[in-house]
């Protein structure tokens, strides 16, 4: 469990991409999100960004000696994540502050470059593991499975709080359904990769399937799917307790996910 903070980083500013974007996609196209409501949105972005760059400091050896990352910009994937992620983080509270000044212009346009900033963070992200020494790692499987989560958990968790607050009926199992669709492919790709790879690739497919989160990870994934293929089909389960619901499965399925990702690791 020594890679937690990483777990937890590494899902908190992927669900902050993902749910970014969608609020400020949604601002752009719909009205209707009040003020208070936009400002409760931006500010839990803005409070899980703070805590997602506090976890990740937890794992290295030295905390306060973390604005060292950003020296090595030009060769290091690292740096880069260090550094634009810092600037997504940093451009959020620009795009809160719009909102609290209700100037939907101004939100509409740093919105699109925040987006852009927040897509290059999570690229560098996934680059940080894809290196030839980690087998399992080593493919555009880890790319995709973190724009995923982006796509599986932000969507979700702004949509929840839109029906919590009973401002803009969003409806986003479409979304989610076909994404969960793609991650399934994905994910049946990653491991029949890992079976016919190196011994190094195999051995972290005998230990994954050997573990009980991934089964854990296989239930709460087909219990969110049904759920939201349920919303898909019947306007009557677009609500408040399915996308509650649904987001609180999804996340636990993606941790749990993302917690193999790295106690499976097999160098060579």
């Amino acid at each position: 469990m020594h890679d937690l903070p990483l777990v937890i980083f590494t899902i908190l500013s992927q669900l902050i991409l993902g749910g970014f974007v969608t609020l400020w996609w949604i601002d752009r196209k719909k009205a209707g999100i009040s003020r208070k409501t936009g400002l409760l949105i931006s500010n839990s972005f803005l409070i899980l960004g703070g805590v997602s760059l506090l976890v990740s400091m937890l794992h290295l050896g030295q905390p306060f000696f973390a604005y060292r990352a950003i020296l090595n910009f030009g060769v290091s994937w690292l740096s880069r994540e260090v550094t634009f992620y810092g600037a997504f983080v940093g451009l959020i509270l620009f795009y809160t502050w719009f909102w609290y000044k209700e100037d939907r212009a101004k939100r509409s346009t740093i919105g699109w470059i925040t987006s852009i900033i927040g897509v290059i963070a999570i690229f560098s992200s996934a680059k940080i593991y894809m290196i030839p020494a980690i087998p399992a790692w080593d493919g555009v499987s880890t790319l995709f499975a973190f724009f995923l989560t982006s796509v599986l958990l932000g969507p979700l968790f702004v949509a929840a709080i839109l029906a919590i607050r009973g401002e803009v009926n969003v409806n986003i199992s479409g979304l989610s359904v076909l994404t969960l669709a793609v991650t399934a492919v994905v994910m049946a790709g990653y491991f029949s990769s890992l079976l016919a790879g190196l011994p190094e690739a195999v051995e972290t497919a005998r230990l994954t399937f050997n573990h009980i989160f991934f089964w854990i990870r296989l239930v709460t994934f087909a219990a969110a799917f049904t759920l939201l293929f349920l919303s898909y089909k019947n306007s009557k389960w677009q609500n408040v307790k399915i996308y509650s619901v649904a987001f609180a499965v999804l996340l636990v399925s993606e941790f749990l996910g993302r917690l193999l990702f790295y106690e499976t690791a097999i160098h060579l």
